[in-house]
């Protein structure tokens, strides 16, 4: 006999959030943003737990969240709390929650601030030496994400670049 159910149950949906609970929708939207920028891909349970981390407050447990999502979810389908530790995990990982320890060892989960500092792009023409800068948002997204999934963040990036005449 298997020691584990074969049965998945379904991912919660945000039509089981009560009504007049959860987030505000433009604070979900833009952690949803962010996350999508450093490469996470959005799920059901992802936009879920992110009300559930906004109802619950700024240096909120685990545990807390969980409670929070048991009372906004109406028909009391809460995603379980090891999926809730891994998307946690997955979000500090990426730079969009932080987490504070106290001394008694509890970690206590935010919001992270967003990134405030313009990431500098300069193409560098391999035959002059010229710089020229960069500014297309659309770049920046790109090497944000390609260097999270490589659990890196970007600084700074030269490109050298050659002429495409000839």
């Amino acid at each position: 006999m298997l020691a584990f159910s074969e049965h998945r149950r379904s991912s919660p949906s945000l039509n089981e959030i009560r009504p007049g609970m959860g987030a505000s929708r433009s604070a979900v939207r833009s952690l949803e943003e962010r996350s999508e920028e450093v490469g996470i891909k959005m799920t059901d349970l992802r936009r879920i737990l992110f009300h559930g981390i906004l109802e619950a407050g700024p240096r909120a447990t685990a545990v807390e969240i969980w409670k929070t999502l048991g009372r906004i979810m109406e028909q009391g389908h809460v995603p379980s709390q090891g999926s809730i530790q891994r998307n946690l995990n997955l979000f500090l990982e990426r730079g969009i929650l932080r987490r504070d320890v106290t001394p008694d060892r509890q970690w206590l989960y935010s919001v992270a601030p967003e990134p405030r500092a313009a990431l500098a792009i300069t193409f560098v023409e391999a035959g002059t030496g010229q710089k020229i800068a960069c500014n297309a948002p659309e770049v920046v997204r790109v090497l944000r994400r390609v260097a999270a999934e490589h659990g890196l963040a970007v600084q700074g990036a030269a490109i050298t670049v050659t002429s495409s005449a000839g």
